[in-house]
């Protein structure tokens, strides 16, 4: 078997459905992959009123966290090839097919597939405008080693070799990982026809995304290089304020004022985080992805 498709999910079963019918739509050859589904919630089992397609492997991983249910899901994967996307994604009909492309014409370890924005039926304009131009630029990542598990395809043995994700971190694991792989040597290339389509966020959920990443990474640099909540609050009040993004040429008018008003935003919003991880206000012990 050529692939293993490994989707987490939390309490998100109706737009899993919407991933799985895309799933079934898949040029490839049914045979030459599998789909396995981790549910990451703390009840087990699929709630009434939904029904997963033949074929879908359900499995349950009750410990908090994507990464320990990603983890979960390639332990019992049997493809080659790993092949990571969320419930909220809507793979392309030839995903598959052309990611084995890449797979077959190259050497490569490791593929980053593009991630495209959609605006949701009764999504946010706002939204849809800002994270248009900033959300999943893998084109971008995959040239600095990281890559999103949003679409993302390893070989089994790379991943096995490289120990799979931190199920300790809380927030960005794909990145750590993919990184620990690229600087292991392993080879990872950006794919633009191995294409996902993502909902993008409304306002509020783009807030709630920038709490769980400032927490999650505070966390890591806590952990991993001892650095204080203190030292973390002045270093994001000197660099933190990323405008210069929607400035670039591709961002004009009234987008390019968009752009830099959610940054804005983000700006305060991320200040007022390390604020209150700082003061003991937050646990980001208690914080999942």
């Amino acid at each position: 078997m050529k692939f293993s498709i490994i989707i987490p999910t939390y309490n998100d079963w109706e737009r899993l459905i919407k991933c799985l019918t895309a799933l079934e739509r898949q040029t490839l050859d049914k045979n030459q992959f599998e789909v396995i589904v981790v549910n990451n919630s703390e009840e087990e089992g699929v709630p009434a009123g939904i029904s997963l397609p033949e074929g879908v492997q359900l499995v349950h991983e009750p410990t908090p966290g994507s990464y320990a249910a990603r983890n979960k899901g390639v332990s019992i994967a049997r493809g080659e090839i790993i092949a990571f996307t969320d419930s909220d994604c809507i793979p392309h009909k030839n995903w598959l097919a052309n990611a084995e492309k890449h797979f077959q014409t190259s050497n490569c370890d490791l593929l980053g597939g593009r991630v495209k924005i959609f605006q949701p039926e009764n999504g946010g304009k706002y939204g849809y405008l800002y994270e248009r131009f900033t959300a999943f630029p893998q084109h971008k990542n995959v040239l600095l080693g990281k890559g999103v598990t949003a679409n993302l395809f390893v070989k089994k043995s790379v991943f096995e070799k490289n120990d799979g994700f931190d199920s300790r971190i809380k927030s960005g694991g794909d990145w750590d990982f993919t990184e620990r792989c690229t600087e292991a040597g392993d080879v990872m290339i950006y794919g633009e026809d191995a294409l996902v389509f993502h909902p993008a966020r409304d306002l509020p959920t783009i807030l709630k995304k920038d709490f769980r990443l400032t927490c999650g990474g505070a966390l890591t640099v806590k952990e991993k290089y001892g650095h204080s909540y203190f030292r973390m609050l002045g270093s994001h009040l000197l660099h933190g304020l990323i405008i210069k993004r929607s400035f670039k040429e591709r961002i004009r008018g009234s987008e390019r004022a968009i752009v830099f008003c959610v940054d804005l935003l983000k700006y305060f919003y991320r200040t007022a985080i390390h604020g209150g991880l700082l003061l003991r206000l937050i646990d980001p012990n208690k914080i999942r992805e």
